[in-house]
């Protein structure tokens, strides 16, 4: 494979890579934060529920989840914070 040269204007680099600095920091958040987050397995086991109500409790917006790596978690404080409150 040969090389490639791609012409782009300064301002326009500069903004690709302050979009790539901003990714990587995100990401680097994320991942340094893993251990504040539950899978969905273990929130089950924790709140002692089937994975039924645990998508049910999803569904009506009483437990928000997102993917991090194509993994299913939660956030752990959030949880806490929703039992202290009687929310779940």
């Amino acid at each position: 494979m040969g090389q490639e040269t791609i012409t782009v204007p300064l301002s326009e680099w500069n903004d690709m890579k302050k979009k790539i600095n901003d990714i990587q920091q995100k990401v680097e958040t994320l991942y340094s934060r893993e251990t504040d987050y539950v899978s969905m397995s273990e929130l089950c086991e924790w709140l002692q529920i089937s994975r039924t109500t645990l998508w049910r409790l999803r569904s009506e917006g009483k437990i928000r989840t997102c993917l991090i790596g194509g993994k299913m978690v939660a956030n752990k404080d959030e949880i806490q914070r929703l039992l202290n409150e009687g929310k779940i």
